[in-house]
């Protein structure tokens, strides 16, 4: 019989198992040069939106586990991932008392939706050379609020709309884009890009004129490393798409099951050593517990071309 996931992840959690601990990434504090913070100024104006190999974390908001089984996906705060040259994130919110927080699944970050907004505001207005796509999805449903989570998402997205786009397309060249934040819509709104209705879970798939490779829960670590490259080069063959390359997922096998931590072990310095010689695009790849070593081998062939 197939165990419900929240129960293998409470059982997990039951019996204490530790399988993340050993990481040893960049640490938190770390003065980055303004190099990275304004990467996309060595970029030309009139490069498509299209052509740009994006560094990209998935849950970029997840720095929190429970006794480190669950829940976290990546070491740095979003503001480091933006200094070190992150620019797509991927944000989970929660409606709770009439304010969103930053959840992934139950596990809640310690981290406002504000908060994030306020870092991308000031990042944006320090580094007008710079733009993000913020991919949001509601991650749970609202408590304890007398707010429908779309007016409530509308009302706070509108105070930062200085840098917040609604547009519901991307501009087509980076000079059009530069010092603003696109929403990827993973939520039924009314602004920006639509990205609802059409998201198959753990899965590739086409919707509208993007490409989406998030096969998440996987058997065996090769598997996820074919889609990987698959999706680069399908990123290569196809100019007319904008690419989200998932390089996350968890191993659905033993007990209790193998979250992020591990896999991105393997994963992250296979994905460095498969693309540190390639001039590939790579579209937006979206990891988990990035590096800047990582962060850096993604934008810079942005610049070398």
């Amino acid at each position: 019989m197939k165990l419900n996931k929240r129960l293998i992840i409470s059982l997990g959690i039951i019996l204490g198992s530790v399988v993340t601990s050993i990481f040893a990434f960049v640490p938190i504090n770390r003065i980055h040069d303004n190099y990275s913070k304004t990467w996309m100024s060595h970029v030309s104006d009139t490069t498509s939106i299209k052509e740009l190999s994006l560094p990209g974390t998935h849950d970029s908001g997840a720095t929190h586990s429970i006794v480190d089984v669950a829940g976290k996906c990546q070491d740095l705060d979003i503001k480091t991932q933006l200094n070190i040259g992150v620019r797509f994130l991927d944000l989970r919110i929660q409606l709770v008392n009439d304010e969103f927080v930053i959840t992934h699944s139950f596990v809640k970050q310690n981290l406002t939706f504000k908060s994030v907004l306020n870092d991308i505001s000031s990042f944006l207005k320090q580094n007008k050379s710079e733009f993000l796509l913020l991919s949001i999805k509601q991650e749970e449903s609202s408590v304890n609020s007398k707010k429908d989570y779309e007016t409530a998402l509308e009302e706070i997205l509108s105070a930062y709309k200085d840098v917040v786009s609604f547009d519901t397309s991307l501009p087509s060249t980076l000079k059009e884009a530069r010092g603003k934040a696109y929403i990827l819509s993973r939520s039924s709104t009314s602004f920006g890009i639509p990205a609802y209705g059409g998201w198959y879970d753990d899965t590739a798939f086409e919707m509208n004129d993007m490409y989406i490779q998030d096969n998440y829960c996987i058997d065996d670590i090769n598997e996820k490393k074919n889609d990987i490259l698959s999706t680069i080069e399908y990123t290569n063959n196809n100019a007319d798409k904008l690419v989200l390359n998932f390089t996350s997922c968890y191993l659905d096998y033993g007990f209790p099951p193998t979250y992020a931590g591990t896999p991105a072990i393997s994963i992250n310095p296979w994905l460095l050593e498969n693309i540190k010689d390639t001039k590939d695009k790579l579209g937006i790849m979206v990891i988990d517990f990035i590096t800047e070593e990582l962060t850096k081998s993604i934008y810079m062939r942005n610049i070398y071309e």
